[in-house]
């Protein structure tokens, strides 16, 4: 057994004096028991390389004070750094071995963290791990702090017995090097104890990037469906979300595992769909052997889900309204007058679409807002409105192609099993409808592709006009309704000399005058021949 000197050499807090009232002095070769322990301002406790110190209650580090673990520091109780800065705990390695629920509080740099404890660890303030984070049992909890593993760290969970809960709204967040060799990867051994504990790792491959100073990629999850009304029928629920700091230029492969209790509906129906920012993006299918999403190449992170597949469909459609025979493309007034709105404006009667599509800015070269709807029947005739399939709102562009929110991407339909022939429906707030008069073919890449103004016989029924070699939408339906009656030149009427993005503005130039009055009368008593 050790002497007294012996001891209070090891426990020496700067001041010259040893604090050994609170040791329970149970000390035999390189073991020492803490029965309760504290450290002065200004003083450091130092646990020497070889040396394996148990600390039984709380172990406090005062601010000012230094904890510098060179050997083993085992507690049984809660850690308190109250250092108000990132403190560095030694280059040794720190195990949380209690019988009941365990917390470390405060800014702590740790190299080797090890949980033992099976009723668990909550990192109750900012916690970077440089060395290995090894698990042998128990769940780390993040709540809404953050735990960093740094550039080497290493870690050993894998289990629903041992993985970091990132239930909450702190991430798990992994450091790479700043000049790593490709592919790199990291397998986030995460997880919600939300309930019955359950794993569901995230495994993150880097093919290319540049990682900056402070990078770090990170994960956090929810144990839940992602709020968002276009997910239905087939989908998880179960959502995690991506983030990172000082990467860019990068090319990743992200996969996901979830469990078979996530599944809502037809887990073979299910694609790892990008949810947000909008608009969705859909991924790979799922692989329902290993119960896995995948998204590659990604180029910026978000959050991802599993939800039903999608479909994308380049689409081209022209307008009577702002038709430039000139130029033989639409013209863009409102979008260079500022009169577009920033959301789409069909959530209002007759359309009474509440879809969410909406920017921060429009795009370039886009005419204005449309909808599409898609039916799916045997013919045209019998694509009613009964059986609509989906809706969307999107942007079309002077050339007549129309594209998502990005102003560039082929429009996306998400949660859509298409069984029969497929049937767009174009929809403007003051121009007729049109319909395709044939079933919607995909091209060589797998998206659904037609022209709407390439021929009289693209359009069903007579509701459309030839303007040049292209067939338009007949513009002056101010209310929507379908039919160009008098209502709409009551409507002109009101609207009259006013600017705006106003109904009675047939020609979409921002104001209602006499040139659009002109375009009610050309086409007068005209209804839309969609069924």
């Amino acid at each position: 057994m050790y002497c007294i000197e012996k001891i209070t050499d090891m426990y020496n807090f700067g001041n010259g004096r040893p604090h050994l009232k609170f040791l329970l002095i149970l000390a035999m070769a390189n073991l020492l028991v803490i029965n309760a322990s504290y450290a002065q301002t200004g003083g450091r406790l130092v646990i020497g390389s070889g040396a394996i110190i148990t600390s039984v209650n709380d172990l406090s580090v005062q601010s000012g004070t230094t904890l510098d673990v060179q050997g083993t520091l085992i507690l049984k109780k809660n850690l308190l750094n109250e250092n108000s800065s990132s403190n560095s705990l030694g280059n040794g390695l720190i195990e949380f071995a209690g019988s009941e629920a365990q917390s470390i509080k405060g800014l702590n740099i740790i190299e080797n963290l090890r949980i033992n404890n099976s009723a668990g660890l909550t990192i109750a303030g900012e916690t970077r791990v440089n060395g290995e984070l090894k698990f042998k049992a128990g769940i780390i909890t993040l709540g809404s702090n953050n735990l960093l593993l740094g550039p080497a760290a290493v870690d050993s969970g894998g289990s629903a017995a041992s993985m970091v809960d990132a239930g909450g709204t702190g991430e798990f967040r992994k450091e790479f090097p700043s000049s790593p060799g490709f592919p790199l990867s990291f397998t986030y051994p995460v997880g919600d104890a939300t309930g019955t504990p359950e794993y569901s790792p995230v495994s993150l491959t880097f093919a290319s990037g540049t990682f900056g100073s402070g990078n770090y990629a990170g994960v956090k999850l929810v144990n839940d469906k992602y709020p968002n009304d276009s997910i239905t029928g087939s989908y998880l629920k179960r959502y995690w979300t991506l983030g990172q700091a000082a990467i860019t230029s990068f090319s990743c492969n992200a996969s996901f595992r979830y469990l078979t209790a996530d599944v809502t509906g037809t887990e073979g129906s299910l694609f790892c769909t990008r949810v947000d920012p909008s608009p969705l993006i859909t991924y790979n299918a799922t692989n329902t052997g290993t119960h896995q999403l995948a998204a590659n190449g990604l180029t910026s992170f978000s959050t991802f889900t599993g939800s039903r597949g999608g479909f994308d469909a380049n689409l081209t459609a022209f307008l009577e309204g702002p038709y430039n025979s000139g130029t033989g493309n639409m013209n863009t007034t409102l979008k260079t007058s500022g009169l577009i709105p920033l959301s789409q404006p069909y959530n209002v009667s007759p359309w009474n679409y509440a879809g969410p599509e909406s920017v921060a800015g429009i795009p370039n070269d886009v005419v204005d807002w449309v909808l599409i709807e898609y039916r799916q029947a045997d013919i045209a005739s019998n694509a009613t409105s009964a059986t609509v399939l989906k809706r969307r709102a999107a942007f079309l562009k002077q050339d007549g192609s129309i594209v998502e929110t990005d102003g560039s991407s082929a429009v996306r339909v998400y949660n859509s099993a298409i069984s029969s022939n497929l049937f767009p429906v174009i929809i403007h707030r003051n121009h007729l409808a049109i319909m395709a008069n044939s079933g919607v073919a995909k091209d060589g890449t797998g998206k659904y592709v037609y022209n709407f103004s390439s021929g009289a016989d693209q359009i069903f029924g007579s509701g459309k006009k030839q303007l040049g070699s292209l067939w338009c939408m007949i513009t002056a339906d101010a209310n929507g309704d379908g039919t160009i009656q008098t209502i709409d030149k009551t409507m002109w009427v009101s609207q009259f000399n006013q600017d705006g993005y106003l109904g009675a503005d047939f020609n979409l130039d921002g104001t209602v005058q006499t040139s659009d009055k002109t375009k009610w009368v050309l086409n007068f008593n005209i209804d839309s021949t969609v069924p």
